[in-house]
C-alpha cells in the first residue's frame, strides 16, 4: 500500500512540475501588447494611386520588423484608414486613432492640405506624426510632426543642379493653373539664378484640358533647352505625349510626384528625355555600391518584389523609413510616450533609411538634405539615374 501511495505521490508531484513548466514556458512565449501605430493613406479619390504604394510599403516593414522579433518584445501593428484624399477625412480618421485605436504614432497621408490637418491633431495630443509629403514642417509649431518625404524644394534645386552641369541655361516653365502650379514657378524663379538659369517664358494650363499643343508652341518660339511642369500623374504624362508629337525633343522636368510605376508607363515609349527627381528607391540597381543607404534600399526592394510581384518605389520608401524611425524611437526611449518618442525621433543622428541618412533636431524635422534626392531619366522603360 506504501508503495502504491509513493507511487501515486511521485506522479503527482511529476505531473504538477511538468504542468507549471509547462505554463511558465507558455507565459514566456506570450508577446506583449502590440504597439499600434496609426496609418492614413489616401486608398480612394484624386491621390489614391500614390496611397496605395504607401500602404504596401508600411505593410511590408511592420511585417518584417515583426517577423525579427518586434520591438522591446512587442509586436507593431499598422492600423490603416483609408483619408479618401480628403482633409476633412483625415481629421476624422486621425482622432479615431488617438482617441480609439490608441495609437502610439501615426504615419502616410499625402498632399499638403491632408497632412496639415493629420499635424493639426498629432500636435494637440502630442502623438509622433511622420508625415509624407510636400508638407513644410516648421518644428517652431509643428513639435509632434516629422516628414521623411524629400522638401519640396529639393525637387527643383536638384534637378536645376543637374541642368547645370549639362550646360542648360534656358528653361521654360508650362505650370498648371492652380497652387501647385504657382508653387512650381515661385521654386523655379527662387532657384533658377543659383544654378546659372535664366527663366525665358511661362504658359499655364488646365489639368482637365486634353492637350496643350498651343502653349507648347508658344514657348517652342523661344527656343528654350528644357521644359518644366511641375505637375504629376496623367497631366505631366500629356505635357510628355504633347511634346513627343510635336518632336520637342528637350528635357521634359516634371515633379517627384511621378517617381512610381504607373507614371513610368505612361511615358515610357515617348522620344522625349522626361526627366524625375525622387530618392534612392525608384532605382536600386543603379545605387552606387559605396552608397551607404544602398543595403537598405536593395534588401527591401527585394522582399517588396517577393511580396508584391513589383519593386518599391519612392512613395513606398517614405512610409518604410517613417516605420523604421519610429521602431528606432521606441527602442531609444524604451517607452511609447508620445513625447518621449518625439525627443527621441529629434535626437536620430545618422539613420540610415531608403530616402537617405537621417539627421533630426529640434529645429530640423526633415532630417535629409539636398544631396539625398536623386534626378532620374527614362531608358529601356527602366529609370536611370541621371545625377546621384
Amino acid at each position: 500500500m506504501k508503495k502504491i501511495l509513493a507511487i501515486s505521490t511521485l506522479f503527482f508531484v511529476m505531473f504538477f512540475l511538468t504542468t507549471n513548466v509547462g505554463l511558465t514556458q507558455g507565459t514566456s512565449k506570450i508577446a506583449k501588447e502590440p504597439y499600434i501605430i496609426g496609418g492614413i493613406f489616401p486608398l480612394t479619390g484624386g491621390l489614391s494611386w500614390l496611397g496605395v504604394y504607401k500602404k504596401k510599403g508600411a505593410d511590408l516593414k511592420v511585417e518584417l520588423i515583426n517577423k525579427a522579433g518586434g520591438i522591446n518584445g512587442h509586436p507593431l501593428e499598422l492600423i490603416s484608414y483609408d483619408d479618401q484624399s480628403s482633409p476633412e477625412q483625415a481629421a476624422k480618421v486621425a482622432q479615431r486613432l488617438i482617441s480609439k485605436d490608441k495609437a502610439i504614432a501615426i504615419i502616410g497621408t499625402a498632399s499638403v492640405p491632408v497632412s496639415g490637418a493629420v499635424a493639426s491633431l498629432g500636435n494637440k495630443y502630442k502623438i509622433p506624426v511622420i508625415i509624407g509629403s510636400g508638407y513644410s514642417v516648421d518644428p517652431e509649431k509643428d513639435k509632434f510632426i516629422f516628414n521623411s518625404a524629400h522638401k519640396t524644394d529639393f525637387a527643383c534645386a536638384r534637378p536645376f543642379q543637374y541642368f547645370k552641369g549639362q550646360g542648360i541655361t534656358k528653361v521654360a516653365l508650362l505650370m498648371p493653373i492652380g497652387s501647385l502650379g504657382e508653387l512650381g514657378s515661385n521654386l523655379a524663379r527662387k532657384y533658377a539664378p543659383m544654378y546659372g538659369i535664366t527663366i525665358i517664358g511661362e504658359e499655364k494650363f488646365d489639368i482637365k484640358a486634353p492637350d496643350v499643343t498651343s502653349q507648347l508652341a508658344k514657348l517652342r518660339t523661344l527656343n528654350p533647352q528644357a521644359i518644366f511642369s511641375f505637375c504629376t500623374g496623367e497631366p505631366a504624362a500629356l505635357v510628355a505625349r504633347n511634346m513627343s508629337q510635336m518632336n520637342m525633343n528637350i528635357p521634359l522636368l516634371v515633379s517627384h510626384g511621378n517617381a512610381n510605376p504607373g507614371f513610368l508607363k505612361l511615358v515610357s515609349n515617348l522620344t522625349i528625355p522626361v526627366i524625375v527627381p525622387a530618392g534612392r528607391a525608384a532605382a536600386p540597381e543603379e545605387v552606387p555600391d559605396n552608397d551607404p543607404c544602398k543595403k537598405v534600399v536593395v534588401e527591401f526592394s527585394k522582399a517588396h518584389m517577393q511580396k508584391y510581384g513589383e519593386p518599391a518605389n519612392y512613395y513606398s520608401a517614405e512610409m518604410v523609413d517613417a516605420i523604421d524611425l519610429i521602431a528606432a524611437a521606441l527602442k531609444t526611449a524604451g517607452s511609447s510616450d508620445g513625447e518621449k518618442l518625439r525627443d527621441a525621433i529629434e535626437k536620430t543622428k545618422g539613420f540610415v533609411g531608403m530616402q537617405g541618412i537621417y539627421n533630426f533636431s529640434p529645429t530640423d524635422h526633415h532630417g535629409t538634405v539636398l544631396d539625398d534626392m536623386m534626378v532620374l531619366g527614362i531608358k529601356n522603360g527602366k529609370w536611370i539615374v541621371l545625377l546621384k
